[in-house]
C-alpha cells in the first residue's frame, strides 16, 4: 500500500510540475502556448486534459491514501469543507453551463460578462481552487496538501495565459 501512495504522489506531482512549468513558458515565452490550448487537435489540449482529468480523479484517492496525516484532529474542518463544496458546486456547475463545455476546454466561443462571470472572469478556478482545500480538509492529508497548493497556483496564474486569447475572443465575437 505504501508504495501504491509513493507511486501516486510521485505521478500527481511531476504532473502538476509539467503542467506548471507549461504554464510558466506559456506566460513567458511568446511563441509557446500550452494553456490555452490552441485546438482541439493540438497536443496541448490532451496534455492539459489527461493531466487535469488524472489530477482531479487522483488527489482525492491520494488523500484517502494518505488520511489522517495532515495533523487535524477536530470536527469542524468537516463543517468547512462542507460549506466550500456547498459554495463551488453550484458556481462551478453555473459557469460550466454560462459559458459553454467548450469553452470550459479552453476552446474558442463567446466572451460572457453575464451572471456569474459579471463579477469574477474565472469561477470555475475559484470552484477548483475551493473544492481541493475541501479535499483536503476532509481527508486531512499532508501529501494532498502538498499537492494541492501548486495546484491552486496553476488555477491563480493561468488567468494571466488567457489574457491574448480573451482580446481575440472579444475583437472575432
Amino acid at each position: 500500500m505504501i508504495d501504491f501512495l509513493l507511486i501516486h504522489f510521485s505521478i500527481l506531482f511531476y504532473v502538476l510540475a509539467l503542467n506548471l512549468i507549461a504554464l510558466v513558458l506559456t506566460l513567458c515565452l511568446k511563441n509557446v502556448q500550452v494553456w490555452p490550448p490552441p485546438s482541439k487537435r493540438s497536443w496541448q489540449f490532451w496534455f492539459t486534459w489527461i493531466s487535469f482529468s488524472y489530477f482531479m480523479a487522483g488527489i482525492p484517492i491520494l488523500g484517502i491514501l494518505d488520511q489522517g496525516t495532515l495533523g487535524l484532529n477536530h470536527y469542524p474542518r468537516f463543517i468547512i469543507a462542507g460549506i466550500l463544496i456547498l459554495i463551488s458546486v453550484p458556481i462551478g456547475l453555473s459557469a460550466i453551463h454560462q459559458l459553454s463545455f467548450k469553452q470550459t476546454l479552453g476552446l474558442e466561443g463567446k466572451f460572457i460578462t453575464t451572471g456569474i462571470y459579471r463579477y469574477t472572469r474565472n469561477p470555475q478556478y475559484v470552484t477548483h481552487i475551493l473544492l481541493i482545500a475541501a479535499v483536503v480538509l476532509v481527508a486531512n492529508s499532508a501529501l494532498a496538501l502538498q499537492v494541492g497548493i501548486p495546484y491552486a497556483l496553476w488555477f491563480m496564474l493561468a488567468p494571466f495565459s488567457e489574457e491574448t486569447w480573451l482580446i481575440k475572443q472579444i475583437m472575432t465575437g
